[in-house]
């Protein structure tokens, strides 16, 4: 008999913003996802520097869409991309739709703060079919299950006041039968710069 397929393991990151607000990687971020025996690794946009892709794709190859940041500096990446997993429809966009957009999301967050109901609109309406929808540009770490989507948001990978200035990046496992596990990773700021998680089982049907 053949064997059993095995799980596919994928790192996510997102918002690594280099070098407009940081200027390397975090060296937590790199080391962890070296030691953890990833497939893939999938970048949700705002890189803003081929540096990232390069540093990444040492690690295992890369998947990354365009963020605003990205557009803004002319890096020809996808807006969106969609690939299969043990049959299972996952789609990484960076979440901000397009310049238009942002500047209406960014007029009301000032004024109600972050509500994710405003993202879920967009989302489902532009990919109806994807069974796990992946973004950034939030900066904050997501996984909701809604209406047989899953939604998932590793958190910004460069400090700032939306992760307590604790770099944040993501794990997903996907098995054969259609069970994804979601792990959200934060750096620790302890000694040796440890990361903690938390993580999360969602199964398909």
């Amino acid at each position: 008999m053949p064997s059993k397929p095995e799980s596919f393991t994928f790192g996510v990151t997102t918002d690594t913003h280099i070098p407009d607000r940081v200027k390397h990687l975090p060296e937590t971020i790199l080391r962890t996802l070296e030691r953890t025996q990833i497939d893939q690794i999938l970048h949700a946009g705002d890189a803003a520097n081929w540096k990232v892709f390069r540093q990444l794709e040492q690690i295992a190859p890369v998947i990354i869409v365009q963020g605003n940041r990205d557009g803004l500096l002319g890096m020809p990446f996808p807006r969106h991309f969609t690939f299969t997993a043990h049959s299972l429809k996952i789609t990484p966009n960076h979440g901000h739709r397009s310049m238009l957009n942002y500047l209406i999301d960014k007029w009301a967050y000032s004024r109600k703060g972050y509500q994710f109901e405003r993202d879920y609109q967009h989302l489902t309406h532009d990919f109806p079919d994807a069974n796990m929808i992946i973004i950034g540009h939030t900066h904050h770490q997501l996984a909701k299950w809604i209406n047989d989507q899953l939604f998932f948001n590793p958190g910004a990978a460069y400090p700032c006041e939306y992760n307590h200035y604790r770099p944040e990046f993501g794990i997903l496992s996907i098995t054969p039968e259609r069970c994804i596990r979601t792990e959200h990773h934060k750096d620790t700021l302890s000694s040796g710069s440890q990361f903690n998680h938390r993580s999360q089982l969602f199964q398909f049907r």
